[in-house]
């Protein structure tokens, strides 16, 4: 079996080197010219990490990251204390270390690389077109390059041209709010394996540690989508100057060309992923907000359930319904979990957030704890031989 993958970030790397354990041959796709830096952080759950060993990439991967100390949430724009969670207590809960690990987006990507052979991966190739039958798929390119395989997934993210092939147009939906990224200097009070959450009225900051001495960070504000700015740095710092140190510091010491800035989207959770042997992973499929930090990770365990469907089954359209009815009940129920956490943390009202920050302290403790360990806890399962 030839398998065309269509995406060269975390989903597609991860699935090329599955199908390559599982004995099929595959070709990546990506309409950049080149492996660049991309993204900011990703933290990248005892989930991901199980999946990741199994992919046989999880001890290079845990070489370029740092691992999770302690996690909290902060109210006030970040003055009060509401939670905080012990990694050890996650980890004894979990039964595995370390719970988390943190790591830079080029990092992980160029860790995944490494173990995919660059004969396979070819850059400068933008997919504008799919054709398939009974028997074979063709995938064409901008640049006037076709191919053919025996199935084509598409791992192109939550603006995947892939799906559009498939079923057409399809906004996605917005949450009301959007979202500052940037990596700048670790800050002399925050320690290194912190991730912490902090919350005002409207607004979120949230700060999670990186090796090198790194800090990366997101700032999230309610508002219309599709704004643009000239000046986005003068912006977020505004809309931040009076938060708690080190808030302000982290953003007047990010470079302002390097600053990330887009509107937070998902998609409301459907189970149609393919059509005929064409199917979807990642983002491309079941995009989620990254309130619980689990979209990259599903996408690597994506990799490892749509291998073992390919592997285990000489229908590529049985393969990929087969994967999206083992995959959907999760990926639903993350999505949402999710999107109802973002509407929360993202309150603005005086009144509505004195009661989220009160209920939040009563029961975040128990229920907060449950989730991520349920998460986290989960086991992908092994790929077969090839």
């Amino acid at each position: 079996m030839k398998v065309i993958i269509i995406g060269s970030g975390i989903a597609g790397l991860s699935t090329a080197i599955g199908l390559r354990k599982v004995g099929i041959q595959a070709t990546v796709y990506e309409r950049a010219r080149e492996l660049t830096e991309v993204g900011a952080g990703i933290s990248l759950w005892a989930n991901a990490l199980r999946a990741l060993q199994t992919l046989g990439v999880g001890e290079t991967v845990l070489s370029r990251s740092i691992s999770l100390e302690n996690s909290e949430i902060r109210t006030d724009e970040g003055r009060q204390r509401l939670i905080s969670f012990p990694a050890s207590i996650l980890e004894k809960q979990v039964g595995m270390t370390p719970i988390v690990a943190m790591i830079h987006r080029a990092d992980l990507v160029e860790a995944l690389a490494e173990f995919v052979p660059t004969e396979t991966v070819r850059y400068g190739f933008e997919c504008v077109g799919i054709e398939q039958n009974d028997q074979r798929v063709v995938v064409r390119f901008s640049n006037g390059h076709a191919d053919e395989a025996n199935a084509i997934i598409g791992a192109d993210g939550i603006k995947s041209v892939v799906r559009t092939c498939l079923f057409g147009e399809q906004p996605p939906r917005y949450s009301g709010y959007s979202c500052w990224r940037g990596i700048s200097p670790l800050p002399a009070n925050i320690p290194s394996g912190y991730i912490g959450e902090w919350w005002g009225r409207g607004k979120r900051f949230g700060i999670t540690t990186l090796s090198r001495n790194r800090a990366y960070w997101f700032a999230v504000h309610n508002a219309p989508a599709g704004q643009h700015f000239a000046d986005g740095h003068s912006v977020v710092a505004e809309l931040f100057r009076n938060w708690a140190d080190p808030v302000p510091e982290i953003i007047a010491a990010t470079p302002p060309e390097r600053l990330i800035h887009n509107d937070i989207i998902d998609r409301v959770p459907t189970n149609t992923w393919s059509r005929g042997r064409v199917g979807l992973i990642g983002d491309a499929a079941h995009p989620t907000t990254p309130n619980l930090g689990q979209g990259g990770c599903m996408a690597i365990e994506d990799a490892v359930a749509v291998a073992r469907a390919l592997a285990t089954s000489t229908d590529p359209e049985m393969a990929f319904l087969s994967f999206t009815k083992e995959r959907f009940p999760r990926t639903a129920a993350i999505t949402n979990e999710s999107w109802r956490f973002g509407k929360i943390a993202s309150m603005e009202g005086r009144l509505s957030c004195w009661l989220r920050d009160t209920m939040s302290g009563l029961v975040l403790p128990l229920i907060g704890t449950q989730s991520l360990c349920k998460h986290s806890a989960f086991d992908i399962g092994p790929l077969p031989a090839p």
